[in-house]
């Protein structure tokens, strides 16, 4: 009873590390999430939200009522005077120095919807500088998928390095032996003992790029990754092609998203410039004391005040705004034509990597019969070596089969997880 009770409580603590393990694994969106999070591209995209704010704030003020303050002094060396042959006997005695001081106040009544239209472009312009922003987040996005899957890559070479070496540890111990004995040279030692150390640097030159995808999603996204780290290998659908769905392959580009938006830029710089040709009308009032006031004959400081309406009419404008019309509407046509090479470029793209998707997946069925068929093969040469049968050049043609057709498994593997991946980052999809 108390053996059965401690076996329960390892295979439940083992069962409990592996699942922990299990969580503790890194995963691929994960990592995506955290960088763009991270990202200064982020903190970006909400700073051009306050920026519009800001902006339009900007421009509501010059709705409100404006009040300027004016004051002046001057002196002049003439002033009119009334020829002496006037027939009306009038006396006009003007001071040579002046001095008005005045408060004005100016209301806009109608300004042509330019202040609207003023927020349209300032609301355009954000939401062009968004989806520029979002474009380069994808950029991002892509550099975690190549960094990620390098991890993988590296780790599954390591595997097999691992293996091959084991497996090259047991044929040299047993040649060693055989030499020691006087039944094997020294030559076919040194062959395998060569082949250890190919296999050392192999593993050394794997260990120093796996540090260093590691050490660049670590900064990245400012996860706690080490050496110790697992990473989940990300799962790709028996059926890629029907999983794709049915809809345009680059439906979710942000790049589309930023195509409409400066498209949206240029129908608001139509509307502002519209704006420009539009009649204002204002409401204006001054108020003053000064000398003279607006009786132009009186001496003495007197109070001055006026108001009224005030209309305003471009009428040569016209023409300048056509022509810059004109400019918004070659650059709609560049929009347009770039927009059809992105999407051209795109469809070709996914559906390379619909292609390689589905040969990738007839490899795969093969490597695992391949693999098991050289590793019997190396099995008898092996064998064969021990005993004497063979030299060690002609078992190491067959151990290095056996590592090529190993590696050669673990990266088709990957190569499928990677084209799914990419398929997706084609598509705009990024989860």
């Amino acid at each position: 009873m108390m053996m059965k009770r401690i076996l329960s409580i390892f295979l439940l603590g083992c069962a409990t590390a592996a699942a922990g393990a299990q969580e503790a694994a890194v995963t691929l969106d994960a990592c995506r999430r955290a960088a763009v999070e991270r990202s200064p591209l982020s903190a970006r995209q909400a700073l051009a939200g306050e920026k519009r704010k800001a902006e339009d704030r900007a421009t509501s003020s010059s709705l409100l009522p404006q009040l300027e303050i004016q004051a002046q002094g001057s002196y002049q060396n003439e002033v009119p005077k009334l020829p002496t042959d006037f027939p009306i006997p009038v006396t006009m005695d003007l001071p040579k120095d002046q001095y008005r001081a005045t408060v004005e106040l100016n209301q806009v009544i109608y300004a042509g919807h330019s202040v609207r239209n003023t927020k349209r472009l300032h609301a355009a312009t954000a939401e062009v500088e968004t989806a520029s922003l979002a474009v380069q987040l994808d950029r991002l996005r892509d550099r975690i998928n190549r960094t990620y899957l390098g991890i993988l890559l590296t780790n599954k070479r390591l595997e097999v390095n691992r293996l091959m070496r084991e497996t090259l540890e047991s044929s040299l111990r047993t040649v060693t032996a055989r030499v020691q004995q006087g039944t094997a040279t020294g030559a076919q030692q040194a062959s395998l003992a060569a082949r250890m150390l190919e296999l050392n640097q192999e593993r050394i030159e794997l260990s120093g790029e796996r540090a260093k995808n590691i050490t660049a999603l670590a900064e990245l996204t400012g996860m706690e990754i080490t050496e110790e780290t697992l990473f989940a290998i990300p799962a790709v659908p028996d059926e890629p092609a029907a999983a794709g769905g049915a809809h345009a392959p680059y439906r979710d580009r942000s790049e589309l998203k930023l195509y409409a938006e400066q498209r949206n830029l240029l129908e608001a710089q139509n509307r502002m410039l519209n704006s420009r040709s539009n009649p204002q009308l204002s409401l204006f009032a001054s108020g003053g004391y000064g000398r003279p006031g607006y009786d132009f004959f009186d001496r003495n400081f007197s109070p001055m005040a006026i108001g009224g309406l005030r209309f305003r009419l471009p009428l040569t404008s016209w023409d300048a705004t056509q022509k810059e019309k004109r400019v918004n509407r070659v650059a709609g046509r560049d929009i347009d034509q770039q927009q059809r090479d992105f999407e051209r470029n795109v469809s070709i793209e996914a559906a390379q990597y619909l292609v390689q998707i589905e040969r990738l997946q007839e490899v795969i069925r093969l490597d695992p019969t391949l693999v098991e068929a050289w590793a019997v093969v190396r099995q008898q040469a092996q064998a064969q070596f021990e005993q004497g049968v063979i030299t060690a050049t002609d078992y190491l043609t067959e151990f290095n089969n056996e590592a090529a057709a190993r590696v050669n498994a673990e990266v088709n593997a990957l190569r499928l997880v990677e084209a799914w991946v990419e398929y997706q980052a084609a598509r705009g999809i990024y989860n």
